[in-house]
């Protein structure tokens, strides 16, 4: 549900806050006070398309925000799940920045977003119908959802749905097995070989670092012996280093009883004469172990030459090249008994087909009877509100292929992952005219009320929360602007209902009432809103019966109006 909106530097608002409640809440105001741009507003954030012309002239960005209670929607809780975008208190805040330089910017819970997951999302959370939709009916998808939702059988779309996916991967998996013979060959011949090397190559971990630090030795064998043999010899000689600390101890051992301070000095001599020894100690180990032999050397540079040419073709380091040698040896083995898993591979794909065929086939059979009884409702619907000629119709159609996977009534149909039905709405206007698409047939007006039948129709099921209708009463007065007037306070006791109307009849309803006018802002035109209070309410009334010259009559009707859509 929409709880609040903040519109920023958008065409003519400035910045505007407002606050939306359950049930019906309805927009009123004189011609070009910026209805429609609230509309547009609700629609950016939805994520429809924003140009910069929409940028208050003087602004650097357009900024809006939603506010959305989704508690009772799981869907989008689980595309925010998916998605690893955090919803605390099962609030979702969204922002759509858009800068004067045409770059624009979507965040959900402060996450910034791709425009088309935000699309996604907000197909669950807002209906907007009118003359600048974000309308769920004009998208042939959402046809079938529709259709599903109405019907109730979500277990078997879901249930075809499983089995597609099944199909799709045994169908990846045979593919992947029916390699050719001369390919498998070859494939088996290359496997081996690579094997075979790696193998013979008797490899162990950090190997070829440990050889790279044998081999930087090796090269400088002389330089390292003369070196350690330098300095060897300053720390033993006569006037080696050993030496002269030696005597220093000895020095000062004769006159440390006088001075604990010596004392101190002459400990930390001691402990460096430790050291010394102990280095001088390994200098002499290292020099008799420095390995000249070229003949090592060689080995040692041979056996990186093997490593590396095994990393240039298998991996860039060992363990790279020892998990190429396992993965092989699967494959090898997967190879060698692909008769045998093919065989079981294409009776599961033969008997998910069977699944596939009785689950689409049942589907497809209670599509076709929901579809007469949902025609049959929104018909009923149309009439009452204003449309009796119009005829409505749900064509479920199915998609013949010689390559169809469901085969029924000697015809192979094509799988879709909800089924074989392709459903789409067609309307007739008037009476007479022919069936066409939604979109190609109705005006603005018939299409928000053509929405309006059908979300009477399938309120319990539908998944939107929120609906706005813009343009309901284009066409229309008198009893018909009742009867939807009624039909959206209906339809707003278990839905949000946000309604741009000049019908003081469907205004009556309200629950909430919001004025939309013209303000001004240090001489610049803005557009501002109001929360009407009940008596604000009937003047607001009072002016959609009379226009500008409101009279007590006129008062009194609109009081009447308010009073008996309580009393109903």
């Amino acid at each position: 549900m929409l709880l609040e909106l903040h519109i920023k530097n958008f065409a003519l608002i400035e910045d505007l806050e407002i606050q939306f409640e359950e049930g019906l809440n309805i927009l009123s105001g004189e011609t070009g006070a910026g209805k429609s741009i609230l509309i547009d507003a609700l629609s950016g954030i939805l994520g429809e398309r924003m140009t910069t012309d929409i940028i208050r002239t003087g602004a650097d960005r357009s900024i809006l925000e939603g506010v959305f209670d989704i508690t009772k929607q799981m869907r989008i809780k689980k595309i925010l799940d998916d998605s690893g975008i955090d919803c605390e208190d099962d609030v979702l805040f969204i922002r759509r920045v858009l800068h004067s330089t045409g770059k624009g910017q979507c965040f959900i819970n402060s996450t910034q977003i791709p425009l088309s997951k935000l699309k996604e999302i907000s197909n669950y959370l807002v209906d907007i119908h009118g003359q600048n939709e974000h309308h769920s009916i004009t998208k042939i998808s959402r046809h079938r959802e529709l259709l599903d939702s109405f019907a109730g059988h979500n277990n078997l779309v879901e249930e075809i749905n499983a089995i597609y996916k099944q199909l799709s991967d045994l169908q990846e998996k045979i593919a992947l097995s029916e390699i050719d013979e001369k390919e498998k060959q070859r494939r088996i011949e290359y496997l081996n070989f690579a094997i075979n090397e790696i193998k013979s190559a008797n490899l162990s971990i950090d190997e070829d670092k440990n050889l790279k630090e044998e081999s930087t030795i090796l090269s400088n064998a002389e330089k390292l012996f003369a070196e350690i043999n330098n300095a060897s010899s300053l720390m033993n000689d006569d006037e080696g280093a050993i030496q002269k600390l030696k005597r220093i101890e000895h020095s000062l051992s004769a006159i440390s009883d006088y001075d604990s301070k010596i004392l101190q000095t002459l400990e930390g001599i001691k402990e460096t004469l430790y050291t010394l020894e102990d280095a001088s100690q390994f200098l002499k180990d290292y020099e008799k172990n420095i390995d000249f032999s070229p003949s090592r050397l060689d080995e040692v540079e041979k056996r990186l030459s093997i490593i590396q040419n095994l990393k240039k073709k298998y991996g860039n380091s060992i363990e790279e090249i020892l998990e190429y040698l396992s993965n092989a040896k699967e494959e090898l083995d997967g190879i060698t008994s692909a008769d045998e898993m093919m065989a079981s591979l294409k009776e599961e794909y033969t008997n998910t087909i069977k699944d596939a065929k009785e689950t689409a086939l049942k589907l497809s059979q209670k599509r076709k009877l929901a579809a007469e009884k949902l025609e049959m409702g929104v018909m009923s619907e149309l009439t009452d509100l204003g449309m009796p000629g119009a005829v409505f119709r749900i064509s479920i159609k199915r998609e013949i292929s010689p390559d169809g996977l469901i085969e029924s009534d000697n015809k192979k149909y094509v799988l879709y992952p909800h089924g074989i039905d392709r459903v789409e709405y067609l309307l007739s206007a008037n009476k007479g005219e022919e069936l066409r698409e939604l979109k190609r047939v109705a005006s603005g007006g018939e299409m928000s009320r053509i929405m309006l039948a059908i979300k009477k129709v399938i309120l319990s099921f539908d998944l939107v929360e929120s609906l706005v209708f813009d343009e309901v009463d284009a066409g229309i007065g008198g009893k018909i602007a009742q009867i939807v007037g009624k039909k959206l306070k209906s339809l707003a006791a278990n839905r949000q209902v946000l309604v741009v109307t000049h019908l003081p009849q469907i205004a009556a309803m309200s629950n909430l009432h919001l004025s939309v006018r013209k303000g001004n802002n240090n001489g610049r035109i803005t557009t501002e809103i109001k929360k009407l209070n009940r008596d604000e309410r009937i003047i607001e009334i009072a002016r959609m019966l009379a226009g500008e010259k409101i009279t007590d009559i006129t008062m009194k009707h609109a009081e009447e109006m308010i009073n008996l859509t309580n009393l109903e």
